[in-house]
């Protein structure tokens, strides 16, 4: 279970941290002693998934008394799973690729709420260097415009649609007031295109393009205010373009840098019962996505 300090300032503060990471191939030994460098986590289990069950597992992790889990296999990311962890008291880093419906996946974030358990999702986009400092960018109004082209991966819609919506909601910070959805082909398949126009209650507006055919691989920003345009570009296998971001110098010496951020942020802020991990954007998403799927089934019903 966690072990908690003293109360000081209406903070509840947690001495150490527990964890177990899950893996769906071979873990790279680089990355693990990243992970064990992060102050505060004393990382008991890690686990190749392969050819595991669900039981075998919790067998491994429960006497460890894990209270932090990484879950890197999106095969173990059943609802069942992960509400037993929570009810174990586990904070959870999720991939984002999960076998949730949008219900478990609200039902989940409930049960966390309950518990006092954090859950966060794995978003590259969000922590990407050149983008954490200039996400927020206060509450005028704003055109945003994204195309995101992953050729030849029209399985990885769900992700794309949530990674890229929840930066969406990151900058505007308002509520959707209305969606308009186009696809091509939209005959009961995956479409190949789709773009999203979204209206938001602060007038601001934003349209998504996610596209999978072409050889060229392309993820463009571009946010539009009175202030001028701020263009962003997410190149795949360069996490740190100098030509967007002036000045920066990556000081990670351990590969895979953007998940290794994303889990030593998460400890942090566990260990400081920092709010910060609430996932009210992420429950706006998921409803999003729901609306669009719908949408989307309702369009192919019609054809």
């Amino acid at each position: 279970m966690i072990s908690i300090g003293t109360h000081t300032k209406n903070y509840i503060y947690v001495k150490m941290l527990h964890g177990a990471i899950l893996y769906s191939c071979e873990p790279d030994e680089i990355f693990i002693a990243a992970l064990h460098a992060i102050r505060r986590v004393r990382w008991d289990v890690v686990i190749h998934t392969s050819n595991r069950k669900f039981q075998s597992i919790s067998d491994v992790m429960l006497p460890a008394h894990c209270n932090m889990v990484a879950i890197l296999d999106p095969e173990f990311t059943s609802f069942g799973f992960l509400a037993a962890l929570v009810r174990k008291g586990c904070h959870l880093f999720l991939t984002e690729k999960q076998k949730m419906t949008s219900n478990e996946r609200m039902n989940l974030i409930r049960l966390a709420e309950e518990g006092n358990t954090f859950i966060q999702i794995r978003n590259d986009l969000l922590f990407h260097p050149s983008f954490l400092d200039n996400g927020r960018s206060g509450q005028e109004s704003k055109f945003i415009e994204i195309h995101h082209v992953a050729p030849g991966k029209p399985g990885a819609l769900q992700e794309m649609l949530y990674s890229n919506l929840l930066m969406i909601l990151r900058i505007v910070e308002s509520e959707p007031s209305g969606i308009n959805v186009c696809s091509i082909p939209n005959s009961g398949y995956q479409p190949v295109v789709m773009n999203l126009h979204l209206n938001f209650n602060n007038g601001s507006a934003a349209s998504l393009t996610l596209s999978f055919t072409g050889d060229k691989k392309e993820h463009l920003l571009s946010i539009h205010s009175a202030r001028g345009v701020i263009n962003y570009n997410f190149k795949e296998n360069d996490l740190f373009p100098s030509s967007f971001n002036p000045g920066f110098e990556s000081t990670l010496l351990f590969s895979n840098d953007l998940l290794f951020e994303q889990i030593a942020y998460f400890a942090e802020c566990i260990l400081r019962q920092d709010q910060r991990l609430g996932l009210n954007d992420e429950a706006k998403t998921f409803r999003l996505i729901e609306k669009i799927n719908q949408k989307l089934e309702f369009s192919s019903i019609l054809i």
